[in-house]
């Protein structure tokens, strides 16, 4: 449900293809909602059907022709009735395999959970290297969208990044401590053998 109203907000920016529209959530709001260009597509024809969206065709000679979605006035209103009201629980469900397995992790070798304690500190590297590609990316966002109020925009934007950047930073720390934890740990149970 919450694509939809993603599409719908990009929208209210302007007229935008499907395939721009996903070029644009890559580079604005991919850290903290995922799409794929078939699951655009599929919303962008419900919401068509809806009302929430109108389109034209775009014709080229030279490329297939274009369907350029707009956002219609029942649209923009259901945007920002949505907009308007926050979930009552603000935390997401939890789901988290990697977490799962870490609390049954004395099951495994513990030079094992420290690998993958470790890869999971990499791969956390990686997340906040692409929120900083996003984030050099908002400057670019709102001058193709031709904002109002760029600097508000931005501004917004980038406390999704902020929230983000935070986030990461916490769990590397409590990755790396998870690390030497489980290393003092095992260091203390070897002195304990060796008496």
């Amino acid at each position: 449900m919450s694509l939809s109203y993603a599409l719908l907000g990009l929208l209210t920016y302007g007229p935008m293809t499907g395939y721009q529209l996903k070029k644009v959530f890559d580079e604005s709001i991919s850290h903290v909602w995922a799409a794929s260009l078939s699951q655009i597509y599929r919303e962008l024809s419900a919401l068509e059907k809806k009302g929430y969206l109108s389109s034209n065709i775009e014709k080229q000679s030279d490329r297939p022709n274009k369907k350029i979605y707009s956002l219609t006035e029942t649209g923009k209103a259901a945007f920002i009735g949505w907009l308007g009201h926050f979930p009552e629980k603000m935390l997401t469900p939890n789901r988290d395999e990697f977490m799962l397995r870490i609390f049954f992790g004395s099951r495994l070798d513990h030079k094992q959970v420290i690998n993958e304690l470790k890869r999971f500190i990499v791969q956390m590297d990686q997340y906040l290297s692409l929120l900083e590609n996003i984030e050099d990316e908002f400057d670019v966002c709102s001058s193709k969208f031709s904002v109002e109020s760029e600097a508000k925009e931005v501004l917004f934007w980038q406390l999704t990044i902020k929230r983000g950047h935070m986030t990461i930073k916490t769990l590397i720390k409590w990755a790396e401590s998870c690390i030497e934890d489980i290393n003092n740990f095992y260091t203390k149970q070897e002195e304990k053998k060796g008496d």
